[in-house]
């Protein structure tokens, strides 16, 4: 959503609560952000909250091998498995955790191995993410899981091909907005549960094994500038854009793990409906303020242009490819 004023536009965007999904926008290609001074994000979580963490940069892909079938038994030198590549892949990628910075991620999950045990596999897929702080740092990661790929095809009889999936720059924090939307967010404050909600939120604080803690749901957590990364986003893409500010709304349960079926069970709630509006008056309350004192789009863009760097050129890591939509298929 946009909204113009005669000193510019803000731009919200964020990830309904009902979703409990990945706050993901696919709007980063180039000039779509040319006329927005400032854009505004928010995501779900367990707690209400606006501080300056970063999110880490994200390449993604799935490495799919072809082999050939056989039976397993009576035949199996005439087969090449593309399970054996997969496997010699993800031997190569663990055992080179160690070589890598201590801060980076790696994962993966075979998304596909085979039909039956005594039928060599002629088809197999994998599916990875490599994430750290740095851009920089993930395309390195990635080229060299690229390199375990082709070394298991060759030492295992088999091809390989691969499908990038998504790739995201890392969140460039913006102070002056990020303090703003905190201020704001302290303004609107948390909410409370009705006795519905409380018991809804005591079975799912069961299952977590955790005590019910309402303080940041009540409330709004501290603002910490030493935030630490932690999950990756496209909003990390437009960051590098224009200057922009994120909050989370306590949407799910205090305790919840994102990513879980606690977070999407409390999605549809009327928990999750009244996180949404906190995050709802946040955005507006933020635009508010920037549009009635345009000092402060000022003094955000000359951070922005600070920490960005004046020659920056901003290159999709997901390549020359559109998004793709259906990448959980």
């Amino acid at each position: 959503m946009e909204e113009t004023g005669k000193l510019g536009t803000v731009i919200f965007f964020g990830c309904p609560a009902e979703e409990g999904g990945s706050g993901k926008v696919y709007m980063t290609r180039a000039g779509l952000f040319d006329n927005a001074d400032v854009a505004l994000h928010w995501h779900p979580n367990n707690k209400n909250s606006a501080n300056p963490g970063v999110a880490l940069a994200n390449k993604s892909a799935k490495f799919r091998f072809y082999g050939v079938s056989a039976h397993a038994a009576a035949a199996p030198e005439q087969g090449r498995s593309a399970l054996d590549a997969v496997e010699s892949m993800n031997f190569m990628v663990n055992m080179m955790r160690e070589h890598i910075p201590s801060s980076a991620r790696i994962h993966y999950v075979i998304t596909r191995g085979g039909e039956a045990p005594n039928v060599v596999p002629d088809f197999a897929e994998v599916y990875y993410y490599a994430r750290h702080e740095k851009r920089d740092v993930v395309i390195e990661i990635f080229d060299r899981i690229v390199n375990t790929a082709k070394g298991a095809a060759l030492g295992t009889g088999t091809t390989m091909d691969i499908e990038m999936i998504g790739g995201t720059h890392e969140l460039l924090p913006n102070d002056v907005l990020q303090k703003l939307m905190y201020n704001s967010l302290t303004e609107i404050n948390g909410f409370s549960y009705n006795n519905e909600e409380k018991e809804f939120a005591e079975k799912i604080s069961k299952t977590l094994g955790k005590p019910l803690n309402m303080q940041y749901v009540n409330g709004v957590k501290p603002y910490d500038p030493r935030a630490l990364p932690m999950g990756s986003t496209d909003v990390g893409d437009v960051s590098f854009m224009v200057p922009t500010a994120g909050m989370d709304a306590a949407t799910w349960v205090p305790g919840t793990p994102a990513h879980s079926w606690q977070a999407v069970a409390s999605g549809g709630t009327s928990i999750g409906n009244k996180g949404m509006i906190v995050a709802a008056k946040t955005l507006a309350l933020t635009a508010f303020k920037l549009i009635d004192d345009p000092k402060i789009i000022e003094k955000a863009h000359t951070e922005f242009l600070q920490k960005r760097g004046k020659d920056f050129i901003y290159i999709p890591l997901l390549g020359d490819r559109d998004p793709a939509l259906n990448y959980r298929d």
